[in-house]
């Protein structure tokens, strides 16, 4: 057939002919195709290429950032839980639609997913059996209610696409769940975003043995009123990290520290210690040593060589909440490095070690790490009252030096208790400071 261009391949050449010897009103139909194919490229940029860019890069985002495809690895998913506009921090500043959904052959496998409001393409991915832990906590220093969900994955997470799980932070204010949609459960009139949350993390982290974690005023609480909302607990303390302004939270299951990217969580069974540093009258430091998995597959057998253990500083702590800090470590035990791995031990239920007797051959001693209520050194202080003792027997020393100083130099100081000038010098033993007194004479 004329018009057919000579680089087609023999094969379709020899289909179309086929086509229009059978259908000869298809003819102007396949020359105009053909025009269309083996047009040139125009090398000029349209006049509104800055719109061309720009929905390029919409088509572009339609893969997901953290790599997962859309189905995800979850075959004819089910949306078990939806919720649009939810405000996120992490890992994007953005608005995206929250969803949660479940595979229909298999309820087990679900996974959490961010989807794009405008592209309906699904940004990230964070599979329910790869996921560590999950916090709900208020947001410091707000007017109106609000509250943070906080998801971390597992080390060495990965999406089924390969791709390293990110961690997801986003806020929900305390009013009515109008908008989101459940298919377990439902939501009733008294629901808010943080109820109907939360029952359906929980719902989704059930197979996995896990729960969404909430302070506990048992734990710990600020003794600092929150200027915002008088009258409300605060839950969290200021703390700098480095340069960076951020909140710790004292929480039943360890330490979080955010909302700044990267979060960090230290579980009890990470933490080796904690202590007191730059002890001031008004702020001082914290700083947790804790045990960090650089293994690069999430639910894999932990080597010791894969265990760096790190010092991570927190700075700028009021003074006022120090009682609570203190009783919340001591009671933890996380003041003493020798019960680090009861800790460890505690965390998988093995070896349990029990505080008044002996177990695997340890002494009740070692088990124990001193009696309770007391300092690693046994003198019934506390690390802050420790650290002050220090800092003044250090200027005392000073100022003992200063005062011998001037003694020798003017030749008179104060009368000691042996009823002795300090300034006066004691005779040695070969007589050399008798002989430059004759002198002096």
């Amino acid at each position: 057939m004329q018009g057919i261009p000579p680089n087609f391949p023999p094969d379709l050449t020899a289909r179309i002919t086929h086509a229009v010897r059978r259908y000869p009103d298809l003819q102007p139909l396949f020359h105009d195709l053909a025009r269309h194919v083996t047009a040139p490229t125009p090398t000029s940029a349209p006049a509104n290429s800055k719109k061309r860019k720009l929905e390029d890069g919409v088509h572009a985002s339609s893969t997901p950032t953290n790599g997962a495809t859309s189905p995800a690895g979850i075959n004819a998913p089910t949306i078990v839980y939806e919720c649009k506009d939810v405000s996120f921090q992490v890992p994007a500043r953005k608005k995206l639609k929250l969803q949660l959904v479940a595979d229909a052959s298999d309820k087990r496998r679900q996974e959490v997913r961010l989807q794009n409001q405008q592209t309906h393409a699904i940004d990230y991915t964070l599979p329910a059996d790869q996921i560590d832990q999950v916090f709900c906590l208020p947001v410091p220093e707000k007017q109106q209610r609000q509250w943070n969900f906080v998801l971390f994955p597992k080390p060495g997470a990965i999406t089924d696409n390969g791709t390293p799980c990110e961690q997801m932070v986003f806020t929900m204010g305390e009013v009515a769940a109008t908008g989101a949609t459940s298919a377990g459960q439902g939501i009733t009139e008294q629901d808010t975003f943080i109820t109907v949350t939360e029952r359906e993390l929980n719902s989704l982290l059930q197979p996995q043995g896990k729960h969404v974690v909430i302070p506990d005023a048992a734990e710990f609480v600020s003794s600092i009123p929150q200027p915002h909302r008088k009258g409300e607990k605060a839950y969290h303390v200021k703390a700098h990290r480095g340069s960076k302004d951020g909140y710790l939270f004292l929480l039943p299951t360890g330490i979080l520290s955010g909302f700044r990217k990267p979060l960090a969580f230290f579980p009890f069974a990470a933490i080796d210690a904690i202590s007191y540093t730059a002890v001031l009258q008004r702020t001082f430091n914290l700083v947790i040593s804790a045990r960090e998995d650089r293994s690069a597959t999430a639910g894999a057998a932990v080597e010791e060589e894969d265990i760096e253990t790190k010092d991570v500083e927190f700075s700028m702590i009021d003074q006022a909440d120090f009682a609570g800090i203190d009783g919340y470590i001591k009671r933890h035990g996380l003041n003493d490095a020798s019960m680090a791995a009861e800790r460890r031990a505690k965390a998988y239920n093995i070896n349990k070690i029990k505080r008044d007797g002996e177990v695997s051959g340890r002494g009740s001693g070692e088990a124990n790490g001193g009696a309770e209520g007391e300092g690693e050194d046994g003198d019934g202080l506390t690390e802050l009252q420790r650290a002050e003792r220090q800092v003044q027997d250090a200027e005392d020393e000073e100022e003992e030096d200063y005062v011998e100083s001037g003694g020798e130099s003017d030749g008179e100081g104060e009368e000691d208790s042996d009823g002795e000038e300090a300034g006066e010098v004691d005779e040695d033993e070969d007589g050399v400071e008798d002989d430059e007194d004759e002198d002096e004479v």
